[in-house]
């Protein structure tokens, strides 16, 4: 697409322009036919993607029987074409949950906004699971929030480019973003949508700390070091830290069939955890460098399996 275009399709009026991607733009459109703004997600010419538009068409046409706001998915409105592109209209939500971390200096989130965001995007996740399809590439710029202002924030979760039936997941097919990829994935041994609830771990963490738990590439032939108790100041002080510890240690199991599932994390005592006592916050370093040990112990288990050299560099405080 050129730089400036000012319309799309028959009823689409090009207000801005809001993101780009390795699949191709993400426009703020005004449908003048419905007369509401939408973002409309356009692809790349090229037959790669354009295929890649249609699996995610697909996908999009099996979750239209979901309510969008109840099951925190993004609501479609279907798809048309421009040119030699293909379009996807979604209804327009405020910002990512990167940006929205971004925007707070990367400052952990307290318990009240925490639980919510971890419970709707499990919620998502349980209905994707429900239609057997595995999303594959979730991460915090995939989540996004409906209006920043609203308290308790909304999420939904968006870009199904990369979702597939659970049933075509193939080993050694290399899914998800680095950052937020499980190990069975890395180890090219069969896997399924519990890849999703690995991620959403690694989300939860990084929520609560305003960092990602991994900050570089880890692939096989990296360096990669746990952070110092210094530079993983954590700020988010929940009370109770050790239910959120609890949580996500079981959404990063090693095992994947011992991994908690969109089913468990409703009933998880964090989730549960009386309002009250949430407004009263209090935690240790300590619990939270925990969580950082096991998430990183998948990482031992990798190099023993693969036997091959993994350089693990640990920085210690005294």
């Amino acid at each position: 697409l050129p730089a400036y275009c000012p319309s799309l399709g028959l009823f689409h009026n090009v207000e801005a322009f809001l993101g780009e991607g390795t699949f191709g733009f993400v426009t703020k459109c005004h449908n003048f036919e419905t007369d509401e703004a939408v973002a409309i997600k356009i692809s790349k010419s090229d037959p790669s993607f354009l295929q890649q538009a249609r699996r995610e068409i697909a996908i999009l046409k099996q979750l239209q029987c979901l309510d969008p706001d109840t099951c925190n998915i993004v609501r479609w409105n279907g798809y048309f074409f421009h040119k030699d592109h293909i379009c996807l209209s979604f209804e327009l939500l405020d910002q990512s949950l990167f940006a929205y971390m971004k925007e707070r200096n990367n400052f952990g989130l307290p318990v009240m906004e925490l639980r919510p965001i971890i419970y709707q995007i499990n919620m998502a996740l349980g209905h994707l699971k429900s239609k057997g399809i595995a999303h594959t590439d979730l991460k915090p710029d995939n989540v996004m929030v409906v209006d920043r202002h609203q308290k308790p924030l909304r999420v939904k979760l968006i870009d199904f480019g990369l979702a597939c039936p659970a049933s075509e997941l193939t080993p050694g097919f290399i899914a998800q973003s680095l950052w937020y990829r499980a190990p069975e994935v890395m180890l090219h041994i069969p896997y399924n949508e519990a890849i999703d609830m690995w991620s959403l771990g690694l989300i939860a963490a990084e929520l609560a700390t305003g960092y990602p738990l991994y900050p570089g590439n880890i692939g096989m032939n990296h360096r990669w070091r746990l952070k110092s108790p210094g530079e993983f100041r954590y700020m988010g002080h929940h009370h109770h830290h050790h239910l959120l510890v609890s949580l996500i240690k079981g959404l990063l199991n090693l095992d994947a069939d011992q991994r908690l599932t969109p089913m468990d994390v409703p009933q998880h005592p964090f989730i549960t955890l009386n309002l009250d006592i949430a407004n009263n916050p209090v935690g240790t370093e300590q619990e939270l460098l925990e969580v950082c040990v096991h998430a990183t112990m998948w990482m031992v288990l990798l190099n023993k399996l693969m036997q091959r050299p993994v350089r693990i560099i640990f920085q210690v405080c005294a």
